[in-house]
């Protein structure tokens, strides 16, 4: 019971944020399960929206299994909410959040992404944030992200890098995917985490994507 309360849980905080703009086209909700080199299970709950007053939102929340073992570890999750004002330039404010901790880090920054290159290639989505601010001290963050199709969206190449100024740490992901039928797709995705432990923090997942 436990865990299904906790996965509900996860699941609303993403849903509430996302389906306010849920019939828009360029809304997407995709959920991943893989297993990583770890040891682990590992399921990822993940969208976008756009919002009313031109204000977009992205999210996840994502759920693994401590190693070794079928039980499921608290969540962690991220959402941003984000207004672009000129040429793909805008604010943003995101919140970060580890359940198994007491509360999570509210971020406050800019983001770009340059609208310029949707006209180049349609295929290819790319973004950077920077978050100068953030609360309990928690330092600045800088991170780029992005995703490449191919082949009419057969092949996919996207991913993330963060840079957390304090305490000097990375978290990355890269994500290949390949489409095995309509939304269902293939994943594999190269992890590092440098907040984990020493010896915990780089990992490879391979998996199944559905694509909403």
């Amino acid at each position: 019971m436990k865990i299904r309360n906790t996965i509900k849980k996860g699941i609303l905080i993403l849903a509430t944020a996302l389906l306010a703009g849920c019939t828009n086209t360029k809304n997407f909700m995709s959920v991943e399960v893989y297993r990583d080199t770890r040891g682990m299970n590992v399921g990822t709950f993940s969208g976008s929206a756009n919002l009313p007053l031109k204000t977009s939102t992205f999210g996840f929340i994502e759920y693994e299994t401590e190693q070794g073992t079928d039980n499921i570890k608290k969540p962690y999750g991220e959402i941003m909410l984000s207004k672009k004002v000129k040429s793909g330039l805008g604010v943003a404010v995101e919140y970060d959040r580890n359940f198994a901790l007491p509360k999570g880090t509210t971020r406050t920054g800019f983001i770009f992404e340059p609208s310029f290159l949707r006209k180049l290639d349609k295929n290819l989505f790319l973004g950077v944030k920077y978050f100068p601010s953030s609360t309990d001290n928690q330092g600045e963050q800088l991170g780029i992200y992005g995703k490449k199709m191919f082949n009419n969206g057969d092949f996919y190449v996207g991913g993330y890098f963060d840079y957390n100024f304090k305490p000097d740490s990375i978290v990355t992901d890269l994500q290949f995917g390949k489409r095995i039928k309509e939304n269902l797709y293939f994943i594999v995705e190269c992890r590092l985490n440098e907040f984990r432990a020493k010896g915990d923090q780089k990992g490879i997942g391979v998996g199944l994507e559905y694509k909403f």
